[in-house]
């Protein structure tokens, strides 16, 4: 079983857990939604979380509230698909209000450190962008200004996120404004689908039918429209951190604000915990999670806020930069060199290793007595060498003396 550690409590235990992630080489961070309660946005699974709010709203719908986010049940009757659109759109308006935390600011700080190698977040609200990280977007096409590839984007998002539309039948995309008089929102006809329906109607053949816009976020009991590039994103990462042999600067896995209930986020923390015996992976939630089953996996488990652990590592790094600007030698005075000085090891004079550049100059030294001469040596060039040069190949030869040959005689003799 992973170690407990209180944050609350003054230990010694916690201090140098502190300063090993603040010390570290390089930081992969896995964030829940924990992360951004502080912000305005309800978590999922707490007591006042959202998954309460919906049952408590629409008891005779769903028996629970995550049948809202399972697609097996949302989409099985309108009326089901009408109340997830409507929670889907007061989510979003909370989203674009939102205003990043202190753990979002914290990873841009790890970001400007060059300590952050990977943020994999499970949250939908896309505050990581809003704190100045650059974010993978499956969505977006390589021309456009905003591209991030996903060899340089800092955050990835692993269930999708709020920002876009996606129709259901022709996986088109929109921007998902959170305007009560858009014409682009959850549950609106696809406009490519409309227009494509009214072009067959003018040519005479038959319309076709639209899909329906939903946000770009993967629901339970649904496959992953772009799990074979997210795959590709957690291999690349896990063989970073294998690939750090020091023994000097470890590396740190953070997992922040999330329970490790959904089945591939497990699977991430684990591939990425086992990837290198030199990583240290810590937990970091308001209650205990972990039990036998992470043992050997997650070394730490803190039990405290998130955003109180954030600010003792900023503190930590505070102190480093403190002690290295004392620690930082002062100039001394300029000391005039003197060649003639004693050597501190013998009592005669240190020989000058100074060499002379200029040709054909005698530098004699007092203490030993030895004549140098730096001059260039001439190379010899006689007529042979410029008759035949070096570089002339032998078909450039055969050549020449062929076409010297007198043309009264055969060239072959057979």
């Amino acid at each position: 079983m992973p170690k407990t550690l209180v944050l609350s409590k003054r230990c010694p235990e916690v201090k140098a857990l502190v300063q090993r992630v603040a010390g570290a080489r390089r930081v992969v961070v896995v964030t829940g939604a924990g992360i951004s309660v502080n912000s305005g946005i309800p978590d999922f699974r707490s007591s006042d979380g959202l998954f309460r709010q919906i049952q408590s709203a629409h008891r005779g719908l769903v028996s629970k509230g995550r049948d809202l986010f399972d697609a097996s049940v949302v989409f099985k009757s309108a009326q089901t698909a009408e109340v997830f659109y409507q929670w889907m759109t007061q989510l979003r308006r909370q989203c674009a209000s939102a205003q990043p935390g202190v753990v979002h600011r914290f990873l841009r700080q790890l970001a400007d450190r060059g300590m952050l190698l990977r943020s994999y977040t499970q949250n939908i609200d896309g505050l990581e962008r809003k704190a100045g990280l650059s974010v993978w977007d499956p969505y977006s096409h390589k021309d456009a200004p905003d591209y991030v590839s996903w060899q340089e984007a800092q955050s990835v998002p692993l269930h999708g996120s709020m920002d876009r539309l996606a129709c259901q039948l022709c996986a088109g995309s929109f921007p998902f404004s959170e305007q009560s008089n858009a014409t682009m929102v959850a549950g609106s006809a696809c406009a490519d689908c409309v227009e494509r329906s009214e072009t067959r109607k003018a040519c005479g053949r038959r319309s076709l039918p639209a899909g329906k816009l939903r946000p770009t976020v993967v629901l339970y009991e649904e496959p992953h429209p772009h799990c074979e590039d997210i795959a590709r994103i957690i291999s690349h990462d896990a063989r970073a951190l294998g690939a750090r042999r020091a023994a000097s600067k470890v590396d740190v896995v953070l997992v922040f604000g999330t329970t490790l209930k959904v089945p591939g986020c497990r699977q991430l923390v684990r591939r990425l915990a086992t990837a290198s015996p030199n990583t240290t992976t810590i937990l970091v939630n308001n209650e205990p999670v972990c039990g036998r089953a992470w043992d050997g996996i997650i070394d730490y488990q803190v039990v405290g806020c998130v955003d109180e652990w954030c600010a003792r590592i900023q503190r930590q790094w505070g102190l480093q930069t403190k002690i290295t600007r004392w620690a930082r030698p002062r100039k001394s005075a300029p000391v005039a060199k003197n060649e003639n000085a004693l050597h501190p090891c013998d009592n005669a004079p240190k020989p000058s290793r100074k060499r002379c550049r200029s040709p054909e100059v005698d530098v004699t030294s007092s203490s030993n007595r030895v004549a140098v001469r730096n001059a260039p040596k001439k190379r010899r060039v006689t007529q042979e060498a410029l008759a035949f040069p070096a570089r002339r190949s032998v078909r450039i030869a055969i050549r020449e003396s062929v076409e010297n040959y007198p043309r009264s005689q055969p060239l072959f003799c057979i």
